[in-house]
């Protein structure tokens, strides 16, 4: 029931506060990504993030964005609670790329205007989590936690007009 409630409320603020980004730096959006290319059908997998620059978003982000290619959302936030929920829903393990997935969206995450972490967002069975970037290219990879994994899912739910899944 807490849960549930925490959601509701993640949700709610994030209506305050979706619309287009006022920032320049982030008019500039990588096209989608897709596994890196292998010669087998294995998953492809990159480490996890180094803690330390997850806890330097978690104490230092000013301001979060992310847009989905496929849905007329974005998401907006510029209030430390919220962009540390957003932290929180990255998980430890890392996600391993199974070919054939697809990102959903880019999210960014700025201290003071600037962009200092971005990663894509995947939400398919087989590939849930982020996938972040370092100098312009793929590097590091998590799975989404189950809140984070529930809080697309409620965002994704409402603009489609439907239960989530």
């Amino acid at each position: 029931m807490i849960q549930r409630c925490f959601v509701a409320l993640l949700f709610v603020s994030l209506l305050c506060t979706c619309g287009p980004s006022p920032s320049k730096d982030t008019a500039e959006r990588p096209a989608p990504a897709t596994a890196p290319s292998t010669t087998s059908a294995a998953a492809v997998e990159y480490p996890s993030i180094p803690l330390e620059r997850l806890e330097y978003i978690f104490e230092n982000a000013t301001y979060m964005d992310a847009t989905f290619y496929n849905l007329p959302i974005s998401i907006n936030q510029s209030e430390r609670p919220q962009i540390q929920s957003t932290i929180a829903s990255v998980a430890q393990a890392t996600m391993p790329l199974e070919a054939g997935c697809k990102t959903v969206g880019h999210i960014w995450f700025q201290v003071n205007g600037k962009n200092i972490e971005e990663a894509d967002i995947f939400y398919e069975e087989q590939c849930v989590g982020y996938l972040w970037y370092e100098n312009g290219k793929p590097a590091y990879s998590n799975m989404m936690t189950e809140a984070g994994y529930n809080f697309y899912a409620t965002i994704f739910a409402q603009v489609n007009g439907q239960a989530p899944r």
